[in-house]
């Protein structure tokens, strides 16, 4: 962690960050997807710990501050985006990385390939996190996994984006197997 630059620790206190070794080893070769970047602290924590095959890779997508209405903007005052490319710059398998500065939409408007394992922890806005979600199932390969941030969280008192989730969770619910439940969830793809 000394190589790197942080002003926001948040992932050190996720369940991914705690329980990921427990659902992938990591040795066999996996395409990788993460919407939702903010510094690059899970994305270095998923390159450093899953990149180890040489085939391996990792799509990082995230817009920065390259769109309206943001609802990131307050936090991505400050080079955020200066210390995501320094941090992925840092990282062991840096080789393996692709950035995409671009909307999710965007990204999965062009997107040619399908990933072992996606990270969800883009947009805190219901109509995306539904596009998120349905673009990445749709990319997602049978066995792969997908986790999403924020299950339970967003403002106080607020349990829209839960709700949203749980909508998706619904109209898919055959097609998956539920393999974690808290602050975040998580899916095996049928």
């Amino acid at each position: 962690m000394d190589k790197y630059q942080y002003t926001q620790q948040w992932f050190l206190g996720a369940e991914l960050y705690k329980k990921m070794l427990e659902f992938i080893s990591g040795k066999e070769k996996m395409n990788i997807l993460e919407i939702g970047c903010f510094e690059g602290l899970s994305s270095v924590y998923i390159a450093d710990n899953l990149l180890h095959h040489p085939e391996s890779t990792l799509a990082c997508v995230d817009p920065f501050m390259n769109i309206d209405n943001n609802d990131h903007a307050s936090l991505l005052q400050n080079n955020v985006e200066a210390r995501f490319d320094y941090n992925i710059s840092q990282c062991s398998y840096t080789d393996k990385i692709s950035v995409h500065k671009m909307t999710s939409d965007a990204f999965f408007e062009t997107n040619q390939k399908n990933y072992d394992f996606i990270y969800i922890d883009g947009s805190h806005m219901c109509d995306i996190i539904t596009r998120d979600m349905e673009n990445s199932f749709r990319f997602l390969n049978t066995n792969g996994i997908m986790w999403m941030d924020d299950y339970c969280g967003g403002p106080p008192n607020d349990t829209s984006i839960k709700r949203t989730m749980d909508a998706f969770l619904e109209i898919h619910k055959e097609q998956f197997d539920l393999i974690h439940v808290g602050y975040q969830i998580a899916i095996r793809k049928k």
